[in-house]
């Protein structure tokens, strides 16, 4: 059976006797203490500080389990606790309304005083009053036991906290209510205390309010506040725009101050250990190890939080690499993603380097040393001897360029390979198969890929799962699978391809060649990535072997579109048609008129069977059925075509235009003149007006058509088809 591993949280822990592992509970006993023995006649504010996901929040819970074991004993000498929870009112209703609702659901009930306000209320229900009689009735009916309170709430939402603030001292009416709030309270013998936990979390502007709620109005009689906060984050909040008075302010504010205590490194870690006992239980206690842990583990952890991280990380790894990667590389690489990202990146972008491949293949010393020098600057300089000795430690047949060593290091290569170090290509590709970047293709998927080629069917559902698919960048998947295929036969070893891979190109061809996609400057479409990637495996079959395989291709394929694109292609190397391209023929001329005979027997298959203008496009249909049959019949096709429909000629427009990229809407032009053989103008401009008076077109559509008729119209003017109207 499986060994199931339990993911970590960073919730914080409740009961001091059972669960503190950090040695927080002595601290937190001693605050218990000090507030259970405080008498604040004009309130106190004690602050906790403490680095984001240091265990602030199981501090206060471990205070307030020493506070409530303390009233349970003393049944007269009662601390009440209130537990308020900014981050939930924020952006709901006001901060202080919420204050005074929570402390008075604290209060207990007291002498019926709704006579008294009721006038009060029924003026702020109405809206007679524009002076805050909102604040002051929810202050007086704070003492109302029913809860007829929270009828406010929809009007007092409306109120800023600011405007609260501001003139909460200048109205009489409210001012009187507080004091009565505050000689209830000093009256009352009841002692409260308040905790605000995780101040930190919220947003700069409600941080602010929170503190200058507590400023102004939270100095009541009996009332400790205890504010849970990272210092440098409130602080930083309390100086936005400019003011620079977060320090000053704060101390106006918190009485007293203490300091979260650091959990030692030995508790961490041993934490740590007995979370991943199951990964690095059985590993050996080398000098290697121990390097790891000096110079990784034990400067990436350095709270809770980071134990649960670096736990959890290899808690889902494992399960899927167990026995293919030493479980303490497997450490070390999940510390580098997490706590050194720049290094991991570097890693993963530089496989090539580790292993001696790609341009690294018998490159000069230079060559290596300067991709270094690129990790370096990625790297802090205070912990580039760090980072480069782990580095060093994972990858020892680099370990001389990492740190200048003549050697490759203290492990032998054989016994890296032996262990599926990271420094084994075993290891590595392992490792990256499971973590692979978001947006690139996963390598697992070109090595499957790669071990069917003579598959169509596997290859095509492959293919097919990535179209319509992008990355975090935008750019389509479909585009870096076809990449990353023409990588392999590039190669300085390049694959050989078989039928399979080409047949099912075919079968997927025309969805790819139909993605309507801007690509970016330096990003290849997948429409060419595609046709890129069939000349690179034309080629190295050879022309005699390639004739044979896309004759086959060819008769088993199903789209005239495809068939036609491939045509033309070939076509341009053999100067058949038009072409800037100086490639070299991929085929010979008599393979290329067997091919359009071919092509011309499914040409006429679809005509008949009124499949053809399904395409997406017809430019180079009609170009090769013009060149293999004469442009007679393409022609007529072309023109009855167009005078019948809008969106038959949008698909022969899109073969006659050039567009913008870049623009949140396409511009179209005209280009030359289109070949007088298969198009005649006044059709164009005919069928044009037409469908633009009465056709239902898309936007695209419709600015295609107009394109094309303004640049016809210009050529009948003896204009160029560009010129504006």
């Amino acid at each position: 059976m499986t060994e199931k591993h339990v993911l970590g949280d960073d919730l914080p822990k409740d009961n001091p006797w059972r669960d503190d592992k950090l040695n927080y509970a002595p601290f937190a006993a001693r605050i218990a203490k000090v507030i259970i023995s405080l008498t604040a006649p004009n309130g106190y504010v004690i602050g906790l500080h403490g680095q984001w996901g240091s265990g602030k929040s199981t501090v206060i819970n471990f205070i307030l389990a020493h506070l409530k074991k303390h009233n349970a004993e003393h049944e007269l000498d009662q601390v009440i606790h209130i537990d308020f929870r900014p981050w939930i009112v924020s952006g709901h209703q006001d901060l202080i309304t919420a204050f005074f609702k929570i402390l008075s659901e604290r209060l207990g009930p007291k002498e019926c005083k709704w006579d008294r306000y009721k006038r009060r209320a029924l003026n702020f229900l109405h809206g007679t009053t524009d002076n805050l009689v909102d604040a002051a009735a929810t202050v007086a009916l704070s003492v109302d036991p029913t809860g007829a309170a929270a009828g406010f709430g929809a009007n007092l939402a409306k109120k800023s906290v600011n405007a609260l603030l501001g003139r909460f001292l200048e109205d009489p009416s409210l001012q009187a209510a507080y004091e009565s709030l505050k000689d209830q309270l000093g009256r009352s013998g009841k002692r409260f205390l308040v905790t605000i936990d995780d101040i930190d979390r919220l947003e700069n502007e409600h941080v602010r309010s929170i503190m200058q709620m507590v400023k102004s109005i939270g100095r009541l009689p009996n009332v400790v506040y205890l504010l849970s906060y990272d210092r440098d984050i409130v602080w930083d909040a309390l100086d936005q725009g400019g003011s620079h008075v977060g320090p000053r302010f704060a101390e106006k504010i918190v009485q007293q101050e203490i300091e979260l205590p650091k959990p030692s490194r030995n508790a961490l870690l041993t934490i740590l250990d007995g979370e991943i006992s199951f990964l690095t239980g059985a590993a050996p206690n080398t000098t290697r190890w121990q390097y790891l842990v000096r110079d990784g583990v034990h400067r990436w952890i350095r709270s809770p939080r980071d134990v649960v991280r670096l736990s959890n990380a290899v808690k889902f790894s494992w399960p899927a690499m167990e026995g293919e990667i030493d479980p303490q590389d497997l450490l070390a690489m999940e510390g580098l993603r997490l706590f050194d990202t720049s290094a991991f990146v570097w890693v993963r972008e530089n496989r090539d380097f580790l292993f001696t491949e790609g341009r690294f293949m018998m490159s000069t010393d230079e060559v290596k040393q300067e991709a270094v020098e690129g990790l370096k600057k990625r790297v802090p300089p205070d912990l580039q001897s760090q980072v480069l000795h782990i580095l060093a430690l994972l990858f020892p047949q680099a370990g001389k360029w990492f740190e200048g060593r003549d050697s490759f290091g203290e492990e032998a290569f054989v016994e890296t390979t032996r262990r599926r170090g990271m420094g084994s290509e075993a290891g590595y590709d392992t490792y990256f198969g499971l973590h692979p970047s978001s947006d690139a293709i996963p390598r697992a998927v070109i090595n499957d890929l790669m071990s069917k080629l003579d598959k169509a069917d596997d290859i095509e559902r492959i293919i097919r799962g990535y179209l319509g698919r992008t990355n975090s960048r935008g750019e389509l998947m479909i585009a870096k699978l076809l990449d990353e295929l023409r990588v392999q036969f590039r190669a300085p070893r390049p694959a050989q391809p078989e039928q399979g891979l080409l047949d099912a190109l075919f079968s997927v061809g025309e969805a790819i060649i139909s993605i309507d996609h801007d690509a970016g400057m330096f990003e290849l479409s997948p429409r060419a990535q595609l046709l890129f990637l069939i000349r690179n495996m034309l080629e190295k079959w050879g022309p005699k072997d390639a004739e044979d395989h896309m004759i086959e291709a060819f008769r088993k394929s199903k789209s005239v579109m495809f068939m036609a694109e491939q045509l033309v292609d070939r076509g341009r190397e053999l100067n058949v048609f038009k072409s800037n391209s100086s490639e070299p023929p991929t085929i010979t001329t008599d393979a290329f008129d067997k091919l359009g005979r071919e092509f011309l027997v499914k040409l006429r298959q679809a005509l008949a069977e009124g499949t053809l203008s399904d395409a997406a496009y017809y430019f180079n249909i009609v170009r090769a059925w013009a060149h293999i049959a004469g442009s007679d019949q393409p022609r007529r096709w072309l023109t009855e075509g167009m005078l019948s429909s809008g969106e038959f000629m949008a698909k022969v427009a899109r073969g006659l235009v050039n567009y913008s990229i870049g623009t949140p809407l396409r511009h179209y032009t005209m280009r030359d003149l289109p070949e007088t053989d298969l198009f005649d103008l006044d059709t164009v401009i005919e069928a044009g007006h037409k469908h633009l008076s009465f056709s239902d077109l898309t936007d695209d559509q419709r600015s295609i058509l107009t394109a094309v008729v303004r640049g016809s119209e210009n050529v009948k003017r003896g204009r160029s088809p560009e010129e504006p109207a």
